[in-house]
């Protein structure tokens, strides 16, 4: 399933020069998971699928982000009133993958074309300004 989800990133990733590995196959929690990433230089997109997609985290250098985070962050920093879509609710475990090309398109900028000072910043907001948590969390 990582393959199939990622031979569908493949269409955004690769016209930016990311290259896929799968890397490993892991144990979590005592489930099986497949671990793969894009990469391209010093960056990569990093992917675990058990069951369903369950880890998106994006590396640029030394800087690391949740998918969460980077969306959260370019939809503040740039006024983007739309929410992300993944991971979404579906029983198709392949639906994730579509709702995170959705939102590569949409905030994946910075991550796919930006420069490593942009993804710093970013960063730099996202730890500034926490995710805020129980009910006030939700707004």
């Amino acid at each position: 399933m990582l393959e199939r989800g990622a031979a569908e990133l493949a269409e955004v990733l690769g016209p930016a020069g990311f290259e896929f590995i799968h890397a490993e196959q892991a144990t979590s929690n005592g489930e099986p998971m497949a671990i793969g990433e894009f990469f391209r230089g010093d960056r990569r997109l990093e992917l675990g699928f058990r069951s369903r997609l369950s880890l998106v985290r994006y590396h640029f250098g030394e800087e690391s982000l949740s998918h969460e985070d980077l969306v959260r962050g370019v939809r503040a920093l740039e006024g983007i009133a739309a929410e992300g879509e993944y991971p979404g609710f579906s029983a198709d475990p392949m639906a994730a993958f579509h709702h995170l090309r959705r939102d590569l398109d949409r905030f994946g900028t910075i991550f796919l074309r930006g420069g490593a000072k942009a993804f710093r910043a970013l960063n730099k907001w996202v730890n500034k300004h926490p995710k805020k948590g129980g009910l006030a969390g939700l707004t």
